[in-house]
């Protein structure tokens, strides 16, 4: 084969490769980047969106436009359902932007979007100890080096457009599309459809956890409750204990002294919520030293 004609072979090969990962990135949308119509048993799951949690989060909620905006961590990820029977008419629709590991400097930033995109009538607000047990700082936000997910949102720290998002679309397009993970996820989504059990996050925010119901069944749920305490007892050993004396010097406390502000000069209405925690979870509090630091912070 001539040289000309064996890069032509093979310009065509990786034009075409290329076309078939965007293709297969969009019309599957492991991530719900794209909001592309979905087929039941085949993509209608996406049991691998957690591996971009934040795209899916983002781009969701741009799209949902929520009046009613949900956010915290993994409590409240797994316990609001916004497509819930509970939920009046007047508060759709609802987006749970609560991120599992997220503090209060991402429901922050998700809030800052949200606004961004309408003026939510309600935010909840899920509060956690875990959101409070840090050193104290006098380090304004302002000053805070930019969080790399900052770059996504629809506005910066001054409420203005923001001049990087243009380029990060493109970063997550190729994250979603042209990257090995992103093709491996597109193939894997539709052979991972089990109601009972493949993860999945609605296209309201929402996780179902349908993965733990496999490990309920085998475990109990004495079990789960179990391994999740030794994990925190490990956890929150290391963590300081703060009197909480001078709250704004957490930064804790100023990111909420931000949701405060944003949301009651936008929204209607702002919900704070303390954690319904199961009381082997406070004995563990107690027993680590942390008791004194959690009534003083929920006091606050």
């Amino acid at each position: 084969m001539r040289p000309l004609c064996f890069f032509a072979w093979l310009g065509g090969t990786v034009v075409t490769l290329v076309c078939l990962a965007i293709a297969l990135g969009v019309a599957v949308d492991p991530y719900r980047m794209y909001g592309t119509g979905t087929v039941p048993g085949w993509t209608a799951l996406k049991p691998r969106i957690y591996n971009q949690t934040l795209i899916a989060k983002t781009y969701q909620l741009e799209r949902i436009r929520p009046a009613t905006l949900l956010l915290g961590n993994s409590r409240v990820e797994i316990g609001f359902d916004p497509e819930g029977r509970a939920w009046p008419a007047s508060a759709s629709p609802v987006f749970n932007a609560a991120v599992a590991g997220g503090d209060l400097l991402t429901s922050l930033l998700m809030l800052r979007d949200a606004l961004a995109c309408r003026r939510p009538d309600t935010v909840i607000l899920g509060l956690d100890i875990l959101d409070l047990l840090q050193k104290p700082d006098v380090l304004p936000l302002a000053k805070q080096p930019a969080d790399p997910d900052e770059s996504r949102l629809l506005v910066d720290r001054d409420g203005h457009p923001n001049p990087d998002r243009p380029l990060q679309i493109w970063r997550d397009r190729i994250a979603t599309t042209l990257t090995i993970d992103a093709v491996l996820d597109g193939l894997a989504t539709p052979f991972d459809q089990d109601l009972e059990q493949s993860p999945t996050m609605t296209r309201h925010g929402f996780n179902p956890l349908h993965d733990y119901r496999v490990a309920a069944v085998r475990q109990g749920y004495r079990e789960l409750f179990a391994q999740k305490n030794a994990i925190y007892r490990q956890q929150y050993a290391r963590y300081p204990a703060p009197a909480f004396l001078e709250p704004t010097r957490f930064a804790g406390f100023r990111y909420l002294q931000n949701i405060i502000e944003l949301t009651t000069a936008h929204a209607k209405h702002l919900v704070l919520f303390i954690q319904p925690y199961h009381a082997d979870y406070l004995d563990m509090l107690h027993d680590i030293g942390l008791w004194a630091s959690f009534e003083t912070g929920s006091a606050h």
